[in-house]
């Protein structure tokens, strides 16, 4: 079957017309489809997951006889929901959804903000009368997406995207947790790659924001629809013109950030028809999707998807420079103790079941960076970090923020411990640095008396650090009392209290770095 028109009444369901991969899903699950009892001998397509329920569209058993017998005038798909149990799985009887805002239009596929107890809903765009009783094989039949809320009870229509337009299509939504971006499909004119493409709109402030094609990495000169979005760091999708056929596959492509992946095939779903509208239960443990492969019961059927785990853990690590902010190319790092070279920007490391990991940065001439990184108590899955390093020289200083003491005092108050726990980090992960810790006050008081009293508190600070495991001979205590002021605030001068402060400071200098 080849679907090129925005859909076939009887034969397809509401189609929108005219490097390294990420292969992580697929290596992560197992997906197993069977049959379910929702279809009909006519076309049921477009699962969502709404709050305790399974949407989806399809015919009444009226429209199903007129369908059967050929007559395919004034039929329309219609919303229907059936519950399910707290994995997924359907439980509940078939009931008809939004009957008097989708009467006289097409409707679904929705997608469901549980945050803002918004569900954007696909209908079919009449603005023409003309087009509004064709026979709809022969007509160009556009979609939009509205939105309803529950008010009273009752769903009620409260928007639509400003993208809606008569002359072309918008639909298939799926929206991320938070209500702040949207994906759909469209086929607008002068803005994508081929037949339909997916974009996204982002949300501020209520107002959404222009429609962002997703690009080449996603989009293709076929037809590129039915997205949908799983926690925020899952794009699934389905596409024509990826493969040799016209037939529609299923993709998956992960998202970090703002960047995407590329994409890779769902090859456990995807059959020589068409395979599209793949949607996970938060639970991951259960999906549906929509097929007409052969063997079903209708021309487009629901499918459910056991989803198992395959228990497996992966680690991403990124080494970012802190004053480009870029990555570091072929950075060289440690991993549980062993040296390894990250071979061009991207570390990956497959990780056991409950243990923890150190990794650390070991690049010459840098600030080097460690994490720990655990998978105990974590769910399976990539795990992605990032470590961060900072070019420096001999002789550079660093100025420790928030070292606290009381006033005439040297003792190390607890707040100051974070800090300089911080520095105790930073000479573990550079173990051939050797430091000065400079401890300096304002100008008030005598010169004697201040040098005395900064040597203390860096006497002090140091002790602390060679408490935590720091060898004495990698560290000086030296204190310059009010010797080196970083403003104008010398005897006499009237500063205010912030310029004080500012000259209280503790520093500390690399010496060496073998």
């Amino acid at each position: 079957m080849k679907k090129l028109l925005l859909f076939l009444v009887g034969i397809a369901p509401l189609m929108l017309t005219a490097q390294n991969k990420c292969v992580y899903f697929e290596k992560m699950v197992d997906l197993k489809s069977e049959k379910t009892s929702l279809n009909t001998s006519q076309s049921d397509f477009g699962p969502a997951f709404v709050q305790n329920e399974l949407w989806y569209s399809a015919f009444t058993n009226e429209e199903i006889e007129k369908l059967n017998s050929g007559t395919d005038k004034k039929i329309y798909y219609n919303l229907y929901s059936s519950a399910t149990d707290a994995k997924g799985n359907v439980t509940g009887v078939k009931e008809v959804e939004l009957a008097e805002i989708s009467e006289g239009y097409h409707a679904g596929p929705v997608s469901y903000c549980a945050a803002t107890g918004e569900l954007f809903v696909t209908l079919s765009n009449f603005e023409n009368p003309d087009v509004r009783n064709k026979v709809y094989q022969k007509a160009d039949i556009r979609l939009k997406i509205i939105v309803v809320k529950k008010q009273g009870g009752v769903w009620q229509k409260v928007g639509e995207l400003p993208f809606n337009n008569p002359t072309y299509s918008v639909g298939h939504p799926s929206v991320t947790s938070t209500g702040d971006t949207l994906y759909f499909a469209s086929d607008i004119p002068d803005k994508g790659f081929g037949g339909t493409d997916i974009y996204m709109t982002v949300r501020n402030n209520g107002t959404w924001g222009e429609m962002i094609n997703l690009g080449d990495k996603i989009n293709t000169s076929g037809d590129d629809m039915f997205p949908f979005i799983h926690r925020d760091r899952l794009l699934i999708f389905a596409s024509n013109g990826r493969g040799s056929g016209d037939d529609l596959d299923l993709y998956s492509a992960g998202l970090m950030g703002d960047k995407i992946m590329e994409p890779s095939a769902i090859s456990q779903l995807n059959s020589d028809g068409d395979d599209f509208a793949f949607v996970i239960h938060p639970e991951e443990e259960v999906g549906y999707y929509t097929s007409n492969k052969s063997g079903g019961e209708g021309s487009d059927d629901i499918y459910k998807v056991l989803i198992t785990k395959l228990g497996k853990y992966e680690l991403e690590l990124v080494v970012m420079d802190k004053k480009t902010g870029q990555a570091v190319r072929d950075a060289k790092i440690t991993f549980g103790g062993v040296l390894k070279a990250i071979a061009g920007l991207l570390f990956k490391q497959e990780l056991e079941k409950d243990k923890t990991y150190t990794v650390a940065t070991n690049i010459d001439g840098f600030m080097n960076d460690s994490k720990t990184i655990s998978t105990v108590g974590k769910p399976f899955g990539v795990i992605r970090d990032t470590l961060w390093v900072e070019k420096v020289e001999v002789g550079q200083k660093f100025v420790m923020e928030n070292i606290y003491y009381n006033f005439d005092k040297w003792d190390i108050l607890p707040e100051s411990e974070v800090e300089l726990n911080k520095l105790v980090k930073v000479m573990k992960d550079n173990p051939g640095w050797k430091v000065e810790l400079g401890s300096h006050t304002d100008s008030r008081g005598s010169d004697a008396y201040n040098e005395v009293l900064s040597q203390k508190r860096s006497d002090s600070a140091v002790a602390y650090i060679i408490s935590q495991g720091i060898s004495a001979d990698r560290i000086i205590a030296k204190g310059y009392g009010e010797s080196q002021l970083v403003n104008k605030c010398d005897d006499g001068v009237p500063c205010s209290a912030e310029e004080h402060r500012q000259n209280r400071r503790t520093e500390f200098k690399i010496l060496e770095m073998n």
